[in-house]
């Protein structure tokens, strides 16, 4: 019997091949998934929990209040009322997140090109954070999404404080203004833990004491569902309200002030002379700063800067004008120091004064006859001053301007003021590379030519006229407490520096002052009052030489063209606590358009007097 053997099997052709290639990629796919498994969910695990948390819990910001603003009473300039805004998340809305927010706003009957603008801009670099869309929702807006809530998942309400100014306009200047912090305010240190569409001060108080005022927001962490609703309140951190500032500004005489200017153009400071406390500051015409607190605009912010008025600009410390003569008591006072003339000698002024085959005029046609120094400041004689400013030469009024604190900042606590010009013979050859002509020291002793000055400077300079030569700096907060009425910090005096003009100099000075209202000649009497002795000067500053408008009324002269109208005066002259700088911008005369806005300020104080304490903030009075 045969036995018949099994075939023996014969490898295919390169089947071993293939099949070590098989298994060699079947064992890399494996070990590819095991590593990176790996990766995901050890070594990226911190950052797929952080992403797989922002799905599941969110952080719901709770803005901090905003510090209240009052003034010196108590009186509240600036406060937070509370304001529905409408945020969304952009992780949370659908992809066609554009389509959805279109819908959304034309629901609400709101811009949709700036709602997609602003999630654009500020989605991509935080998409879990809630991005307000619209601000200010009225209770129609607020029902409206409610009941549409279903529709629109990211969508959230939420409870915003607002900046309100209960009184508007008034005092808009000095108070500021807040708004969205910008790209560039992000980037400085000042801005530190500020985020995208944080609410900053942006000018006035509200942007310099924004640190104070801005408190420390805080947040709920919540749970929610995939459609961004909360569901669960896992922990809250309570906001830290800002700091309250107390001015030393009187809402009274502030709103005195600021009826007095409505319709023109110019601005008023009014002074504690003992303190240094700025009592009120306006700028006319104004702005209302509530505009701000929601989100302007383009057009109405365009329209603003636009405008020929400039209502945005602190006139009180950013306006320059010629003092015109309110700047004798300067040119006094360098006249008397550096000896040029004596203050009894008499000088001629036959209304006009040649030097340098030009004709200087004085403002009196045919003049004064023969003038001293008192007559001289009481009726505002050109032609005694144009004698004066030449005996004493340029280097002796800018040194002795400067002395009494113009041609620099007074370092008030407001942003933006200007420093003004007092013109020397090394700045004329800087700026013009020109020398400087004798002329020129005429102009300059009478506030015209190159001076150029703000009204806050005029106030503090006339502050420094009533205190005899003391030099104090100008302060609008009093002191800055927390939420309990502890003071944080107090504003004190602060006593820059005494002059160098001698007493003698002063007495002179002063003397004159009172004259130029109570005399029957001078050119301040109609700041008289009854038992409240005021000293005073009137100032006509001209804006253009109007040679050939010499002898026209007033009305005659186009108004771009026509003087500035000035007048500076303080109170009581015995013993002087307040001082009031008013300039009207092509107002004319000082007697007449300047004059009549402190005389009615100083009656009403007077009548106030007996209410408000005329303090420095550390609660006594300065002798000097």
């Amino acid at each position: 019997m045969t036995t018949l053997m099994p075939k023996p099997k014969i490898p295919l052709p390169g089947m071993e091949k293939k099949l070590v290639i098989l298994v060699g990629i079947i064992a890399a796919s494996f070990l590819f998934l095991v590593l990176y498994f790996w990766r995901l969910q050890i070594f990226q695990y911190d950052n797929y929990q952080r992403l797989a948390d922002n799905n599941r819990i969110r952080l719901v910001e709770m803005p901090a209040t905003r510090g209240i603003i009052t003034d010196r009473n108590g009186v509240i300039l600036a406060d937070s009322s509370p304001n529905y805004s409408l945020a969304v998340v952009p992780e949370d809305m659908d992809d066609n997140w554009e389509a959805e927010l279109r819908t959304l706003a034309r629901l609400l009957s709101r811009d949709p090109d700036e709602a997609v603008n602003r999630l654009a801009e500020s989605g991509r670099k935080e998409p879990y954070r809630a991005i307000r869309i619209f601000e200010n929702l009225d209770d129609r807006e607020v029902a409206l999404i409610e009941s549409e809530s279903d529709r629109f998942p990211g969508a959230n309400l939420r409870v915003i404080p607002r900046r309100y100014y209960p009184f508007g306009r008034v005092a808009a200047h000095t108070l500021g203004y807040v708004g969205e912090v910008s790209p560039e305010q992000l980037a400085s240190r000042l801005y530190r833990g500020v985020r995208i569409g944080d609410i900053v001060g942006k000018f006035g108080l509200e942007k310099i004491y924004d640190n104070y005022l801005r408190g420390k927001d805080g947040g709920r962490q919540v749970e929610v569902n995939a459609q961004g609703r909360e569901i669960n309140v896992l922990g809250i951190t309570e906001p830290v309200p800002g700091l309250n500032l107390v001015l030393n500004i009187d809402i009274r005489m502030q709103k005195i002030l600021e009826e007095a200017l409505t319709g023109k153009q110019g601005a008023a400071v009014a002074m504690d002379v003992k303190t240094g406390g700025i009592l009120a500051m306006v700028s006319q015409p104004s702005f209302d700063p509530n505009e701000f607190s929601l989100r302007i605009s383009r057009q109405r912010w365009n329209e603003i800067l636009k405008d020929p008025a400039h209502p945005l600009q602190n006139r009180a410390i950013q306006g320059v004008y010629p003092p015109g003569s309110t700047f004798k008591v300067v040119t006094a006072a360098a006249a008397l120091m550096e000896k040029a003339l004596d203050p009894d000698e008499e000088l001629f002024c036959p209304g006009y004064y040649r030097y340098g085959g030009r004709t200087y005029w004085d403002w009196k046609v045919g003049g004064h006859g023969k003038v001293n120094l008192f007559k001289g400041i009481v009726e505002s004689c050109d032609v005694y001053f144009y004698q004066a400013g030449e005996r004493t030469g340029i280097d002796g009024l800018s040194n002795w301007a400067f002395d009494l604190g113009l041609g620099k900042t007074t370092g008030i606590d407001l942003p933006g003021e200007l420093e003004g010009l007092i013109p020397t013979r090394e700045w004329k050859k800087r700026t013009r590379n020109e020398p400087w002509f004798p002329g020129e020291t005429l102009s300059a002793s009478i506030g015209q030519g190159f001076v150029l000055v703000t009204p806050l400077q005029m106030v503090s300079l006339y502050s420094t006229v009533a205190n005899r030569g003391l030099l104090l700096e100008p302060r609008v907060i009093s002191r800055i407490e927390d939420v309990t009425g502890r003071i944080v910090e107090e504003k004190n005096v602060e006593i820059k520096r005494k002059s160098g003009v001698s007493q003698d100099a002063w007495n002179r000075i002063n003397e004159a002052l009172i004259g130029v209202v109570e005399n029957d000649k001078g050119t301040g009497r109609g700041a008289r009052l009854r038992d409240f002795a005021v000293a005073g000067k009137t100032g006509t500053a001209q804006v253009v030489r109007l040679e050939a408008w010499r002898g026209k009324k007033e009305e005659e002269i186009p108004w771009e063209l026509r003087d500035h109208a000035w007048f500076v005066a303080f109170a009581p002259y015995d013993d002087p606590e307040v001082a009031v700088a008013v300039v009207v911008e092509h107002g004319g005369h000082g007697s007449s358009a300047a004059l009549p806005i402190v005389a009615r300020f100083l009656r009403k104080y007077k009548e106030m007097k007996s209410q408000m304490e005329v303090v420095s903030p550390s609660g006594g009075e300065i002798s000097f």
